[in-house]
């Protein structure tokens, strides 16, 4: 995934731009830069790196100042992290200026046959294949050389492009890929994501597909490729930009994990009356289809998402007469069963552009599947084109690393599960007001296991001093908890940390136990404690050195542990949440403490644009 942006106005769009691709930065961080017009030549600049080193690089050598301009921030897809690499990408007569977000599937075609014409190519990206098509088929005017060049495009892409021909106008394209128009006073902007925007408006037009932003001197106008004038709905971002802000955080990572208590409020707000869950944005898609004729129900994610949906997938089984699959998006589009308009698939994505979820999304509907997506991020690629839509309203989640994005969706999950049991009249139904009233309390828990967490967390965070494998464990619900604590430490600290169910270590994995190998077991459901203070006995055999987390008052488990962290009770369904803030802390303070930057992990972004 990467970042773009760009300016038209009366303010300096070097400034601007590199404020923009500050606030892009989880998007791509490997390196930038920037196309600057003075509305009579455009000048460019390029960095590997961070957006502070192409930052510093124009103040050594200052740039043109111009009042309109691209720029990008990049995270390899194609070709490695370089300056040459990165963009705007150019052609060899540096005619016209491209960033993109995104991938072009024929690009190995259109560069072999560019290079048979002569064309000469300079990276190894996907992207300078379109600026050497411009040039190619350059028929004088800007606008309709660019259409004429698009629909030789394959894949899911957007763009913004200049043209040293017609240096005082930008042109946007969004196919498949999200590209946002945002209105000034007198200007203009483009971005990848309204986080860029939020320093400078609130009104924002998400550009579609088939559609083209033409950006002017005072005129900024929407185009269908047909040419086709197109009269915008102009939206208002409810964002606040101070959620950009560390205020007294280390890092985002940590301001995020703290932030969870709210977060998971602003999820069950107004969704939660008199015993009961309104969930408003689904109340038409229950009236339209009769779900007692669904026959299955697939959840689909990528990453922490699908650990999510592994923790919806064992709710929903115990709650409602329905057989439930929970599956990894990019395995799922490719290696699905027989689908039809009785399969009713749930998509996870915090982001809501995710290339695999959204190919796997398209893939379901094309069989006539319906959908409910749960996003962070309502005007997403993923919520316009599920049936409908349960928004996290988690709010901006900045850090790579997901922490409330896994807590939210878990809690819509829940909200979802009770909603269906109750149209369905499942056997969980009875189980409805004491898991509303957990619910309702849920904050307040979060909160608790925080404060608890945090008082114990240096003696926790011990356990991975100088080690290089960790292992986690547990049953049911806790062994799911296992693989996200485990991707965590994973991305943050650099360990090698493995999750297993907790009955399977016996099957292999003992062979890798050795006297003192730390192992975080975990043990929140009541209903599997005494099989694993079993299987905690088998490993202290071993002479493994066993950390338990376990709820408030369970003697049994600290008894057989080497070392034991408490945290609160809640109900079982609801203690992948509640246990997942001592996994999320151990990872930030095993990573901080090793020196890393845990908001930028190495060769991670935020969500993934391309497959």
């Amino acid at each position: 995934m990467s970042g773009i942006v760009g300016y038209i106005g009366e303010r300096s769009a070097q400034t601007i731009l590199i404020n923009c691709l500050m606030n892009l930065e989880y998007r791509g961080y490997d390196s930038a830069g920037l196309a600057i017009s003075n509305r009579h030549h455009i000048e460019m600049r390029k960095e590997k790196g961070r957006i502070q080193d192409l930052e510093a690089s124009i103040q050594l050598d200052p740039m043109t100042e111009g009042s309109l301009g691209i720029g990008h921030t990049r995270w390899a897809s194609h070709g490695t992290p370089s300056a040459t690499n990165s963009h705007p990408l150019t052609d060899e007569n540096e005619k016209f200026f491209v960033v993109h977000n995104g991938i072009i599937e024929n690009n190995h075609q259109l560069k072999k046959s560019l290079i048979a014409d002569g064309y000469v190519f300079t990276t190894d990206t996907d992207t300078e294949v379109i600026p050497h098509l411009l040039a190619k088929y350059d028929t004088g005017d800007f606008k309709e050389t660019v259409r004429m060049v698009l629909p030789m495009l394959k894949g899911s892409f957007a763009l913004a492009i200049m043209s040293q021909s017609d240096p005082g106008t930008i042109i946007g394209i969004s196919q498949e890929n999200p590209l946002i128009l945002g209105y000034g006073e007198r200007e203009a902007f483009l971005s990848s994501d309204i986080s860029a925007l939020l320093s400078y408006t609130k009104e924002i037009y998400p550009i579609k597909n088939d559609q083209m932003a033409i950006l002017k001197e005072g005129n900024i106008s929407i185009e269908t490729l047909d040419g086709t004038q197109v009269h915008p709905e102009k939206a208002s971002i409810d964002w606040d930009e101070t959620e950009f802000e560390l205020h007294q955080y280390d890092h985002f990572m940590l301001k995020e994990i703290l932030e969870q208590p709210t977060s998971i409020q602003q999820t069950l707000e107004n969704r939660l009356e008199d015993g009961h869950v309104k969930l408003p944005e689904l109340e038409a898609f229950f009236e339209e289809h009769d779900l007692h004729a669904f026959r299955k129900i697939d959840i689909i994610g990528n990453g922490t998402s699908y650990h999510s949906g592994m923790v919806g997938k064992s709710i929903l089984s115990k709650m409602i007469n329905l057989p439930i699959e929970v599956s990894i998006s990019s395995e799922f589009t490719y290696e699905h069963g027989a689908l039809d308009d009785s399969n009713l698939i749930i998509i996870l994505s915090q982001s809501g552009e995710t290339a695999d979820t959204l190919s796997a999304l398209k893939e379901v509907q094309s069989y006539g599947a319906k959908t409910i997506a749960i996003t962070n991020n309502n005007r997403s690629n993923i919520a316009r084109k599920a049936d409908c839509t349960v928004c996290t309203n988690a709010g901006l989640e900045l850090a790579v690393p997901a922490t409330k994005a896994y807590t939210s969706q878990i809690t819509a999950l829940l909200l979802l599960a009770i909603s269906l049991t109750e149209k369905l009249e499942g056997p969980g139904a009875k189980d409805i007001p004491e898991l509303v009233d957990a619910l309702t309390d849920l904050p307040n828990v979060v909160d608790q296991s925080l404060v608890m967490t945090q008082d114990a967390i240096d003696r926790f965070a011990q356990v991975t001093d100088d080690q290089d494998h960790l292992f986690l464990m547990g049953r049911g619900l806790d062994y799911v908890l296992a693989l996200e604590g485990a991707l965590k430490i994973q991305e943050v600290a650099y360990l090698h940390a493995d999750a297993y169910a907790a009955g399977e270590v016996k099957h292999g994995t003992m062979a890798l136990i050795t006297p003192g190998v730390p192992i975080i077991a975990l043990s929140t459901q009541p209903h599997l404690r005494e099989k694993m203070v079993s299987n905690i006995r088998e490993l202290k055999t071993r002479d493994a050195y066993v950390v338990g987390v376990t709820t408030v008052g369970d003697v049994e488990i600290g008894e057989v542990v080497d070392q034991v962290l408490y945290i609160p009770e809640a109900h079982p369904f609801l203690m992948p949440i509640v246990a997942a803030i001592p996994l999320q802390l151990l990872a930030y303070y095993a990573g901080t403490v090793r020196g890393y930057n845990v908001d930028r992990p190495r060769n991670l972004a935020k969500s993934l644009t391309v497959e």
